[in-house]
């Protein structure tokens, strides 16, 4: 049993409202884990972590504040464009941190969310994990990607 505490910054920036935005969008999609980061209240080139989902608190603290670039939500947030791993305990691509196995997570997929008024700008990235590896198809992840952008509604609350 792990006793690692969430840290200042984790806690700093949690945003219950989305945190049940995010276990619903977990369960809606069959999934096991999941992660919201969003460009504000970060600095520019980073993005923070508001909710997490079924993610050991190491896992938490490690991507609490993220640089673009950086590992699965950076990285997606680097380049605008979703990013499917067929199983990240296995993956050796470098897009995923290595600290990322620790969540358990094979399957992963992180969402890149655009301002409803400026489709070029990142406002969140939302990830999601299933427990088994998995092929992503482009029909599943534009799905994901369309829900995904109802994180908005709950970050505004």
């Amino acid at each position: 049993m792990s006793t690692v505490a969430l840290n200042e910054t984790v806690l700093k920036n949690t945003r219950p409202e989305v945190e049940q935005w995010l276990s619903e969008f977990v369960e809606r999609h069959s999934g096991f884990v999941g992660s919201v980061h969003l460009a504000e209240p970060a600095e520019e080139g980073e993005i923070v972590l508001v909710a997490a989902h079924n993610l050991p608190p190491s896992v938490v603290n490690g991507a609490a504040v993220v640089v673009i670039g950086k590992g699965m939500a950076g990285v997606t947030a680097e380049r605008k464009a979703p990013i499917g791993i067929t199983d990240l305990q296995t993956d050796n691509s470098g897009v995923a941190r290595p600290p990322a196995r620790v969540s358990g997570s094979k399957g992963s997929v992180t969402l890149p969310v655009f301002a409803p008024d400026d489709p070029t700008r990142i406002v969140a990235v939302v990830g999601l994990g299933f427990p088994e590896p998995r092929e992503f198809t482009e029909e599943e992840i534009a799905r994901y990607k369309e829900d995904a952008a109802t994180v908005l509604t709950a970050a505004q609350a």
